[in-house]
């Protein structure tokens, strides 16, 4: 039996995707100046991008999960009432980077 050399795809004639095949859930990124701008604003401050290095660029590929108590190890200059503050401002920062792997 010969298989032509391009393989059909039913799932455009019948108008479902079949179970087997992964549904993309691709969102397209937002490359605006305005969208830049707002991204800039959410990480400017003295301390943002020092937390976001050693919750995501550590070395070894530890996963980004760290406890307050660890972080706070990690940059001994910064104050706890200012890594709380800033860590809430992250909140949304840190869930979009962790979803991005």
């Amino acid at each position: 039996m010969r298989y032509p050399a391009v393989m059909t795809s039913t799932d455009k004639k019948v108008g479902y995707t079949p179970k087997g095949k992964p549904v993309s859930t691709t969102r397209s990124r937002d490359c605006s100046p305005e969208a830049a701008a707002e991204a800039f604003e959410r990480l400017e401050g003295r301390w943002k991008l020092i937390i976001i290095h050693n919750l995501f660029g550590r070395e070894g590929g530890k996963p980004p999960i760290m406890r307050f108590s660890e972080l706070e190890r990690a940059i001994p200059t910064v104050s706890q009432k200012m890594l709380i503050q800033q860590l809430r401002c992250l909140a949304g920062v840190t869930h979009e980077i962790s979803g991005m792997s």
